[in-house]
């Protein structure tokens, strides 16, 4: 614990230190193609932090650095978001199909461990109106510290977009084709007998989405219409597909107030293998609820129906009450509460996506978050260096999925699902501090702590740590040199040995990163950026250690 408070303190120290050097810097906008975690993708470490909410601030141009955003999962199941806040929107004059106007890009890049990086952006927009944009990544590196061939990883991806803007309808589609492989290395010895093609895990997905809005938001109807098909393959014959249809609308009844209606459906078809039947799962969801807004106070109030079934003649139905309240108590400060519950549709694709060594499951069950309540303040400092969020928040749950060792292979993870009759209980505490001390240097604090009850007996939650906390800095020292240093720290990890059945903590994760940017022109920099410091083989999800110290060097010309 010493050690981490002494890393933390000094790293602010240095921040500090370069804080006080002032320069004169090019007030505009740079997009950095490439980040820390974005390079290396460490799936150990994947993170994800939304930024925070802010209000009403306003800007005098500064220097925005545009750093893709990393995800760093800090829970081992699908997290159900309270609904989203329902904000009337207001007039915009400004709207095209294309957003930002020049945003090609090429970046190469390679490093330790065999990793070699690749990403292509190009789009043309003949008219304002019209955009048509092309997008190609790869990315591969050796995962683990055994054998190279043996915890290899690649990732190559394809997507085609395009968006339209006319006169009444925006209309948004996408086409994508992606290709992701690794190994399952998670053992204490790899016989001589096995080959890295009997450890090999492939997958293929294929997606398709469109999207089609009004394009006047001033107008007193509004309406969103959109569909997405998922579908996931392996030379096993897995076959998972999974179409969402998403709907909104929504009628101004008088200046302040809104009625809207959201609805949703999800169809899945599964199919583990060849030989298995095909399953077909189904869910709809209905939100009416009204959205009043004023100057100081912002309410959505309705219910929530979810009907879900596997089989046409066996339906569940649930009903949740759905209340949303922010109220501004001041120009800095505001509160904000709410109450509510939902049904989490799981897939297959959705809980591979937080961890690779998944076997394919032989059932699926949905997530029902039977109650829930939220509320916490936000606020910004009048003089708009600092805002901060802080949330408290309990759910109940039924059929709450968790990572867990499978017991006939130890190195591939099954699904256990916990909560029954007994619901499971969920106290989750989070903060956010966010310091904008210039538009040179910018410091991000997060917190997370998760407690968990009515698990069982003797049983921690598998693979979620029971706190988080990451510090996430960017200082611009000169108008050439950009320094981008962070630490996550992971506390309170456990896992279950599946053979004996018995609970086992792992270490907890300190993890350093620092990524360094020079832009040799305006439009050309490079990069390099070292991950996991501190050099050490922790793991995330038990029996998979990664990689130590890793360094990526990159090159990136936009245009």
């Amino acid at each position: 614990m010493k050690q981490i408070i002494l890393l933390f303190i000094g790293l602010f120290g240095l921040l500090h230190l370069a804080y006080a050097q002032e320069s004169r810097i090019d007030r505009s906008t740079i997009t950095i193609p490439n980040s820390t975690r974005a390079v290396m993708n460490l799936k150990v470490t994947d993170r994800s932090y939304l930024p925070m909410k802010t209000f009403d601030q306003t800007a005098n141009a500064p220097l925005v650095v545009k750093l893709k955003e990393s995800a760093w999962a800090i829970d081992s199941l699908p997290k159900i978001e309270a609904p989203a806040a329902q904000e009337m929107r207001t007039d915009e004059s400004n709207k095209t199909a294309y957003g930002e106007k020049f945003k090609n890009s090429i970046l190469l890049g390679a490093g330790n461990y065999g990793h070699s990086l690749f990403d292509f952006n190009a789009s043309q927009s003949a008219k304002e109106n019209k955009f048509l944009g092309v997008y190609l990544h790869h990315d591969a590196n050796l995962f683990g510290p055994v054998l190279a061939e043996y915890s290899a990883r690649s990732q190559n991806l394809a997507r085609l977009e395009s968006r339209s803007l006319g006169r009444v309808n925006y209309w948004e589609s996408t086409l994508e084709y992606k290709m992701f492989s690794n190994y399952y290395y998670g053992l204490a010895e790899i016989p001589s007998y096995v080959k890295a093609s009997d450890l090999l895990a492939s997958y293929t997905r294929m997606s398709a989405s469109g999207k089609l809005s009004s394009a006047k938001k001033s107008a007193n109807s509004d309406y969103i219409l959109s569909v997405q098909a998922d579908q996931l393959t392996n030379p096993q014959d897995l076959n998972e597909l999974v179409i969402q249809g998403h709907g909104m609308y929504a009628h101004n009844m008088s200046e302040k107030l809104r009625f809207k209606l959201a609805g949703d459906y999800i169809y899945s078809e599964f199919s583990p293998n060849a030989t298995l039947q095909k399953w077909n799962r189904n869910l709809y969801r209905l939100n009416p609820h009204l959205a009043y807004k004023s100057s100081r106070v912002s309410l959505n109030a309705g219910f929530m129906f979810v009907t879900e079934f596997d089989d046409p003649l066996v339906e569940k139905t649930s009903v949740f009450p759905m209340l949303q309240l922010d109220f501004g108590a001041s120009d800095y400060i505001h509160l904000f509460g709410g109450v509510g519950g939902d049904v989490q549709f799981n897939s297959f694709n959705g809980f591979l996506k937080q961890n690779p060594w998944m076997r394919v499951p032989s059932q699926l069950k949905n997530t029902n978050q039977v109650g829930h309540v939220y509320g916490g303040i936000k606020g910004i400092g009048g003089n708009k260096v600092i805002d901060f969020e802080a949330q408290y928040d309990y759910a109940e749950y039924s059929d709450l999925p968790f990572y867990v060792n499978a017991v006939t292979a130890t190195n591939k993870f099954d699904m256990q699902y916990r909560g029954g009759l007994e619901k499971i209980q969920v106290t989750t505490y989070t903060a956010n501090l966010n310091l904008n001390f210039t538009s040179q240097f910018t410091s991000s604090f997060k917190f997370n702590h998760v407690i968990y009850q009515q698990l069982g007996i003797k049983f921690n939650a598998p693979h979620v740590p029971a706190t988080t906390l990451s510090w996430i800095n960017s200082w611009r020292i000169s108008p050439k040199f950009l320094l981008a240093p962070d630490v996550y720290w992971m506390k309170s990890l456990y896992a279950l040995e599946p053979v004996k059945n018995q609970l086992i903590q792992m270490d907890d994760i300190l993890d350093v990163n620092l990524k360094i940017n020079y832009f040799i022109k305006r439009n050309l920099n490079i990069g390099l950026s070292g991950n996991n410091l501190l050099g050490k083989n922790y793991q995330k999800y038990y029996q998979y250690q990664v990689q130590g110290l890793n360094a990526t060097l990159s090159l990136a010309y936009s245009f």
